[in-house]
């Protein structure tokens, strides 16, 4: 199973269903534009089939939606209050947004930014997972990450060849981190980041351009800041302000004095700190899960692939490990 289709499966198996009677076209409409954007709706062909599946995680949300027939879907108003991240499960779609077109299948993305005409024309067969993020939302990461004060709007490119895994892998932490009553705020605004640094959109050429390497002791700083803070989720923006660079030349810097980027380092720090606390932890007293928590990773399956790529064993052998032929660790 692709990491998508698994996402997929998460949301319909986690998510509130919306729809209940899903040939009733008000009903559909209403479940629709309250979980995503206000729209209208024809149907082309076939009768209405669908099913919206929704699950909150703070301010973005993350929907399964299928029509079940082909369908038409055009704005209400000249501009919306959210961007859309479509993913296409099965089917195929053309979307059209102000004077551009796409034609979506599964492998593409599509972002639906709020401030042109819309149109979607959805065969039978589409299925997709889309994201909804809060237009102000976007629009504030754009400006730190260009550092500008405020607000910037930011057009993306209506077609994307590939699926950020970036995005995807914070997709997945979004649906395991809903429902729970666990803080959300650090990890959507660094799936706003993500998405703008992963997704071709007006400000790429901007944040791509060269960027003076900071000094080595605003690299050290940004570094003891991401020690202190290694349970926590945040943007990697809010790491380069802190530091007082920009994000760009954060990277650069860190590409430089430690031959990785920003977050292959971080992630090799929580996986070595991950990897000592087991070692030294009782199995009688401590879980894998609370230590890869503790750690700053919030999906067990990707903590345990991570960790045995580095170490070359799972955690929980770690955990489990004796010494002297049999005395546990103290």
């Amino acid at each position: 199973m692709s990491r998508l289709a698994g996402i997929a499966s998460l949301v319909r198996e986690r998510g509130e269903r919306m729809v209940h009677a899903d040939d009733d076209v008000d009903e559909v409409v209403g479940a629709c534009s309250s979980a995503l954007r206000p729209h209208t709706l024809r149907v082309r062909e076939r009768r209405l089939s669908a099913r919206l599946d929704h699950l909150a995680a703070g301010s973005v949300s993350l929907n399964r939606l299928r029509y079940g027939a082909a369908v038409s879907i055009s704005e209400l108003a000249p501009e919306q209050d959210e961007f859309l991240l479509s993913l296409p499960v099965g089917g195929r779609a053309r979307f059209a947004y102000g004077a551009t077109n796409a034609v979506l299948r599964p492998g593409a993305a599509s972002v639906v930014s709020p401030y042109r005409a819309f149109r979607l024309d959805l065969d039978g067969e589409f299925d997709q997972v889309v994201l909804r993020l809060d237009r102000p939302l976007v629009e504030r990461t754009a400006a730190l990450l260009a550092g500008v004060p405020g607000t910037i709007a930011v057009q993306f490119d209506l077609r994307a060849n590939a699926v950020s895994p970036g995005v995807l892998a914070l997709v997945e932490a979004a649906i395991h981190l809903s429902g729970g009553g666990a803080r959300t705020g650090h990890l959507e605004a660094l799936l706003a980041e993500t998405l703008l640094l992963g997704h071709p959109n007006s400000l790429s050429e901007a944040l791509a351009a060269e960027a003076k390497p900071p000094s080595s002791a605003r690299v050290r700083r940004a570094m003891d800041y991401l020690l202190a803070h290694l349970p926590e989720s945040f943007s990697m923006a809010a790491v380069a302000r802190h530091s007082g660079v920009s994000l760009r030349s954060l990277q650069l810097g860190f590409r430089r004095e430690t031959g990785r980027t920003l977050s292959e380092w971080l992630r090799e720090q929580r996986l070595d700190r991950a990897r000592a606390l087991l070692a030294a932890a009782d199995p009688a007293s401590t879980t894998v899960t609370a230590t890869a928590t503790a750690c700053g990773f919030v999906h067990l399956g990707d903590f345990a692939a991570q960790f045995k790529r580095r170490f070359g064993e799972s955690p929980s052998a770690v955990l489990r490990k004796t010494d002297d032929g049999g005395s546990r660790r103290r």
